[in-house]
C-alpha cells in the first residue's frame, strides 16, 4: 500500500492532530458564546429602589449597574432634576422608563445599550378651545341689494 504524504518527525504528526482537534472544536466552542450573549441583551433585568432621587441620579444608578447608557441633549438636561421615586425589581428597560418618565414632558427610546431621553413630541389638546362665533349680519331691505 503506498502512503500518500510522507511525516519526517513525531512533532509534525503531534502538530496536525492538534491543530485537527483545534479545527473540530472551534465551532462548537462558539456556538454557546454568541446565543448567550443574545439572551443576555434580551433579558437583561434591572433592580432600582430610590426615593425622593432626581432624574439624573436614577439613570446615573442604571449606569452603573447595567450596560444601558444614557444621552440627552442640553435642553432636556434641567428637566432632569425633577425628583422622583421609583421601585422596579426585575424590569426591563423599557418598564423602568415608563415609570420614571411617568407625568414628565420626557420621553426614552433604547437603542442596542444606548437609551435616548428627549422631549416629548406636542399633543394635541384634547379641550380644543372652540374657534369664535361668527357675526352674522341681518340682510333686510337695504340699499344695497342690486337694483
Amino acid at each position: 500500500m503506498k502512503k500518500l504524504f510522507f511525516v519526517r518527525s513525531g512533532s509534525t504528526c503531534r502538530m496536525l492532530r492538534i491543530l485537527a482537534a483545534v479545527m473540530l472544536l472551534l465551532p462548537v466552542n462558539l456556538q454557546p458564546v454568541r446565543a448567550s450573549r443574545q439572551d443576555a441583551g434580551a433579558k437583561s433585568s434591572l433592580t432600582v429602589k430610590m426615593k425622593d432621587a432626581t432624574l439624573s441620579s436614577v439613570f446615573a444608578e442604571v449606569e452603573r449597574t447595567s450596560r444601558y447608557a444614557f444621552i440627552y441633549t442640553d435642553d432636556v438636561r434641567p428637566l432632569l432634576d425633577r425628583r422622583v421615586s421609583v421601585s422596579v425589581r426585575s424590569a426591563t428597560i423599557d418598564e423602568l422608563l415608563s415609570a420614571v418618565l411617568k407625568g414628565t414632558e420626557l420621553t426614552g427610546r433604547v437603542r442596542e445599550s444606548q437609551v435616548i431621553i428627549s422631549k416629548a413630541p406636542a399633543r394635541k389638546n384634547a379641550a380644543v378651545t372652540p374657534p369664535p362665533p361668527r357675526l352674522r349680519i341681518p340682510v333686510g331691505k337695504s340699499s344695497c341689494r342690486g337694483r
